[in-house]
């Protein structure tokens, strides 16, 4: 009987430690199920932020043939389109072009310091070539199966 004399002294602080581990535990378990939309939140900014710089100044002459036409990103899907200034659709092996340029665009895509690590974790980028008459070359994408 002693005992339910002190249990009943200390009732409030045991309800007022009780309540406060319960609110605790409900904050981590929240936080641990809201952390993964925080960061998929981050990483969509930092790809909107990456087509906005990555689009600046466009359309702008990468070298004397080459001009990079658009960047834009939406909904997991980056779009990067080119124009080959000095080359009719009729003067290129459509296929052997396409072929050459898809894996200079995943090993630039996949590189850890530019797209790799959004390409990795499931960002698709898609790229268009066209001629100097604007007629589709080539259009390809590149997702994470071409960084293995």
């Amino acid at each position: 009987m002693i005992w339910s004399s002190q249990l009943k002294q200390y009732r409030g602080l045991i309800i007022f430690f009780s309540a406060a581990t319960l609110l605790f535990v409900l904050a981590q378990v929240w936080h641990a199920q809201s952390a993964p939309e925080e960061k998929k939140q981050e990483q969509e900014r930092q790809l909107r932020g990456t087509a906005l710089i990555m689009n600046a100044g466009t359309p702008k002459m990468l070298d004397e043939s080459n001009r990079l036409d658009s960047v834009t990103y939406k909904d997991g899907v980056m779009r990067i389109s080119y124009t080959l200034t000095t080359v009719s659709k009729n003067e290129v092996d459509a296929d052997a072009f396409k072929k050459e340029r898809k894996a200079i665009a995943a090993s630039v895509s996949c590189d850890e310091k530019g797209l790799g690590t959004f390409v990795k974790s499931g960002l698709l980028v898609y790229y268009t070539f066209n001629d100097s008459s604007n007629s589709p070359i080539a259009v390809f994408q590149i997702d994470k199966s071409d960084c293995l």
